[in-house]
């Protein structure tokens, strides 16, 4: 071995020591079932009458009209008005995340949570054990003496590769049961600002009002039951729910549990439906076999499909080694790729035919659909359609087109998307 790819070598197990772990126990994980139907929704186009009906069938979700949905683009558009729900809180709040980790914003929502557990508003909260293994001490022990009450979802225990392995990737804050935040953001340094340094990462979070926010509830209170075995009932969690808009919406959560895959079932359903546009921006993208062969043959039936991806910035390595495995194959279809420059894209949307938009905790990988429990956020409606376009268009700005002629200045090293490829399912 040269000293190059010993140094490599030496890098990679460091950075990605948590799913060298698991990939050992993959015989134990192997179970989870990940059988997919790939012909859902190919035959019902998404402009069609009929394609909400498809989509209520592939994702097992009723769909919830009357609701409002506000796109937050940023920290410094998301976290002002989720902090400032908080505080306002009166019957209860519901906070489910992966990663919460030590930072002045993390201790603001600690504060504002301790705050109002000590004036008698019952706070529910749950964190990742991995996720937020980095919570920070004082503010675990500032909202558990408050009274807010706290379980850490999945401990490590390497006897149970399978509950270790299964992670929450949910982003549940619900206030009063009358507004509810989701999306991809957590809770740290990171998520500050607003994407205008390298540091600050370019995500998006959504405020939802109306009926559907008793379904996030109902999403939080699956955990929770699991955790504390408590059921949420009564009105400080379920209070009556009136129109708050013209939106409709699904909610849809899973696991590893349901083999039903509603939420990977809804995205393959949704792109397998498109006949003019397809419009993704993913973290970690990593399509397996059933969702490249989907965006092959939207591409093949004359769809335009836009991806824009995270550059070399992405904190996950691994994860870039591995979707470059298929960036050829994608781009020899037609299909246009690109990757944001600036810092970090952490934010998931897919917009197909400017009507139905997927937005949400869930990336476009084997964990999401499989292993994680996430949650995903279906919105049928042009106008919101078009403002998730607008702000895709503005992220291509300051991006950089991946073609057939740059891709090899791209590309990571052979050996390090081979290892990118052994593991992919884990990441």
């Amino acid at each position: 071995m040269t000293p190059v790819f010993l140094k490599f070598l030496l890098s990679a197990l460091r950075k990605v020591a948590r799913v060298s772990l698991l990939v050992g126990a993959l015989s134990a994980t192997s179970c989870f079932s990940s059988h997919l139907d790939p012909a859902v929704g190919l035959s019902t186009p998404v402009a069609s009458r009929d394609f909400p009906k498809e989509l209520a069938k592939a994702s097992r979700s009723s769909w919830i009209a009357g609701n409002n949905v506000r796109t937050l683009p940023n920290g410094d558009a998301f976290f002002p008005p989720m902090l400032a729900a908080v505080k306002s809180a009166k019957r209860s709040i519901t906070f489910e995340t992966f990663a919460f980790v030590d930072a002045q914003i993390t201790l603001d929502f600690a504060e504002a949570l301790a705050e109002r557990a000590r004036a008698g508003v019952p706070v529910k909260m749950i964190l990742d054990k991995v996720g937020s293994a980095k919570a920070g001490k004082r503010n675990i022990a500032l909202m558990r003496e408050a009274g807010v009450e706290l379980h850490f979802y999945h401990p490590i225990n390497l006897l149970r590769p399978r509950y270790t392995n299964n992670r929450t990737h949910r982003k549940i804050l619900v206030v009063d049961g009358k507004i509810a935040f989701t999306g991809g953001a957590g809770f740290a340094c990171a998520w500050t600002g607003n994407a205008d340094t390298s540091q600050n990462w370019r995500d998006t979070q959504y405020e939802i009002k109306g009926p559907a926010v008793a379904r996030f509830q109902e999403a939080f209170q699956e955990n929770w039951y699991e955790l504390a075995g408590e059921k949420l009932e009564g009105s400080s969690y379920f209070p009556p729910l009136s129109r708050a808009g013209s939106t409709s919406v699904q909610v849809i959560y899973d696991g590893p549990w349901d083999q039903n895959h509603p939420i990977a079932h809804g995205v393959l359903a949704t792109i397998n439906g498109a006949r003019e546009s397809l419009v993704l921006q993913q973290s970690y993208f990593i399509p397996n076999h059933d969702f490249r062969a989907a965006l092959l043959q939207a591409a093949a039936r004359g769809v335009k499909v836009e991806i824009l991806v995270p550059n070399q910035l992405i904190d996950s390595k691994p994860t870039r080694w591995a979707s470059q495995n298929y960036w050829k194959m994608l781009l020899k279809a037609g299909i246009l790729l690109y990757q944001y420059e600036p810092t970090m894209l952490h934010s998931k949307l897919l917009v197909a035919d400017g009507r139905i938009s997927i937005v949400g905790s869930g990336n476009l990988d084997d964990r999401t659909f499989f292993i994680n429990d996430e949650i995903n956020l279906h919105v049928d409606s042009r106008e919101f359609a078009r403002e998730q376009v607008a702000m895709f268009r503005r992220d291509l700005k300051a991006a950089r087109e991946i073609t057939p002629e740059n891709l090899k200045s791209v590309l990571e090293p052979g050996y390090k998307r081979f290892f990118g490829r052994l593991v992919q399912s884990q990441l």
